[in-house]
């Protein structure tokens, strides 16, 4: 009996104690005033403990700051970080901190150092609405997983090349143009993630890095909803599988994402759009298998995506549009199923560059194919398949291949004749894919509602008629040519007889 009443007031007694000692622990605030240096902040960090709150007066702070203890630095009216041109100007190596509202600038410059805005070698820290601008990395993440990266503005440092004429002679800011990269090589990226997983990356705007967002052996993250624009390649996969990225927005860089070297990554309504240039892409698929690419958008690139030594994707749902190559197919790849797909007004729907279709890609599964806008068959039982399989690829998208200075026809009387005459007369082999089962209407896809197409986006149909125009005048120039050639041999032959000279 004794024994029992012992024990109801231990328990007793380790609740009071378990209750008691939390009310006790309040976290606290700290606060830094306006101005001084990076110091200040690092002598608040010193005296707070765990679970406590700083907050940090607008102002300029130069300086690095290292934080390694769990608590939370909350900047008031954007004030600056300026780590004056050296090394990584936030070091994050405790878990659990919460880093928001800074203008984080003035990193180092070293790229064997990977010299950062912010760097982490930490877990479950939260990084959200900050600003970062000139630093060589906006953000790098070093062996650092389960963190959040949310609502941060990232401006790289532009290549020399690429900044406007008006701009060269403008005194720059923090560093000023002296230490910016003479290409974009040189540059850092926006995200870095080496060997990081299990990371939320969301809502971040990236712009003039050299890639937006950096995957290097790093699995498992979700990349959410963010924009990135003038860069290298916007999202960037190396040795990296199962990774998931919805809803981003990759415009005028040179490839909109680049999966290389990975596997089972997922990625859907996204938008890939005017990444143009000689070797540019919507999307490079590059060593990449087992992929999902489904309800994207693939607008007005060189490229919409090419598939290099890439093999299992499935390529579902998906519009592209108005791009010079809708799929550009290396026979390297294989067995990649292409369906519900809408391709319109592309230059050319499908290009195979080698000639060859590739073993095992496929336009249509189970009685289903994609809808092509130049389809010109019926559909009598109206089931909404044609009655006549699609065939991709023609005698001038072929001869493209071959000149590519034979594009200059494009949609001119000529190029029309040919294609006729090539379809009731075949005397070449064409490599052509087959859709069995070609869709009459197009498959209704979401569109990001960020995304807006550009105005002065000129159609297939109106770069043709300019063809035709040039093509025109430059008959016109020919047989001016050609005119006073045949005057200038009449004269001559009239003087040989003697005649009119």
């Amino acid at each position: 009996m004794k024994s029992k009443k012992n024990r109801r007031c231990f328990w007793l007694s380790l609740f009071l104690f378990l209750w008691i000692i939390p009310l006790s622990a309040h976290a606290a605030t700290l606060e830094v005033q306006g101005g001084g240096s990076a110091e200040s902040i690092q002598s608040a960090l010193a005296r707070a403990a765990p679970g406590d709150t700083i907050h940090v007066y607008s102002g300029t702070y130069v300086g690095k700051i290292v934080i390694d203890k769990a608590v939370s630095l909350i900047g008031i009216g954007m004030p600056i970080l300026d780590g004056g041109g050296e090394g990584d100007v936030v070091s994050i190596k405790g878990d659990g901190v919460t880093f928001k509202g800074f203008q984080v600038m003035g990193s180092g410059k070293r790229l064997q150092d990977s010299d950062a805005g912010i760097k982490l070698y930490s877990a479950g820290n939260v990084i959200e609405d900050n600003k970062l601008t000139n630093n060589l990395f906006g953000m790098y993440l070093l062996k650092s997983p389960h963190n959040t990266l949310r609502n941060n503005t990232i401006i790289g440092r532009p290549a020399k090349n690429k900044l406007q004429a008006s701009k060269k002679d403008e005194a720059g800011e923090a560093g000023t143009y002296d230490i910016l990269p003479s290409f974009e090589g040189e540059s850092g990226d926006g995200i870095h993630l080496f060997a990081a997983s299990h990371n939320l990356i969301e809502n971040n705007e990236i712009t003039d890095t050299r890639d937006g967002i950096y995957f290097n052996y790093a699995h498992d993250n979700r990349l959410l909803y963010n924009h990135i624009d003038g860069v290298r390649y916007a999202i960037h996969y190396m040795y990296s599988d199962d990774n998931y990225f919805e809803g981003n927005i990759a415009t005028n860089n040179v490839a909109g994402a680049a999966p290389m070297y990975s596997k089972r990554i997922t990625f859907r309504e996204n938008v890939f759009a005017y990444n143009r240039g000689h070797r540019s892409f919507g999307v490079l698929f590059s060593n990449c298998n087992d992929c999902l690419a489904e309800g994207n958008v693939f607008f007005g690139n060189t490229r919409g995506a090419l598939f290099d030594v890439s093999y299992h994707n499935i390529f579902r749902n998906n519009l592209v549009a108005a791009n010079d190559i809708g799929i550009d197919l290396i026979s390297s790849s294989g067995f990649n199923t292409f369906t519900e797909n809408n391709f319109m007004d592309n230059m050319e729907q499908i290009a195979f560059r080698a000639g060859r279709i590739g073993e095992g890609n496929v336009f249509y599964e189970e009685g289903t194919g994609n809808y092509w806008n130049d389809y010109r068959g019926f559909d009598l039982d109206q089931n909404g398949i044609g009655d006549t399989p699609y065939l991709t690829g023609d005698i001038f998208t072929y001869l493209m291949n071959k000149a590519p200075a034979v594009r200059l026809f494009l949609n001119s009387p000529a190029a029309k004749a040919l294609e006729f005459a090539e379809n009731m007369f075949p005397v070449i082999e064409i490599p052509k894919a087959e859709d069995a089962y070609p869709l009459i209407k197009p498959v209704a896809i979401e569109i990001n509602g960020q995304f807006h197409i550009e105005k002065n986006q000129v159609s297939n149909k109106v770069f043709g008629a300019y063809s035709l125009l040039m093509l025109l005048i430059a008959g016109m120039i020919t047989a001016r040519a050609f005119g006073v050639s045949s005057q200038g041999i009449k004269r001559v032959e009239n003087y040989l007889r003697g005649g009119q000279k």
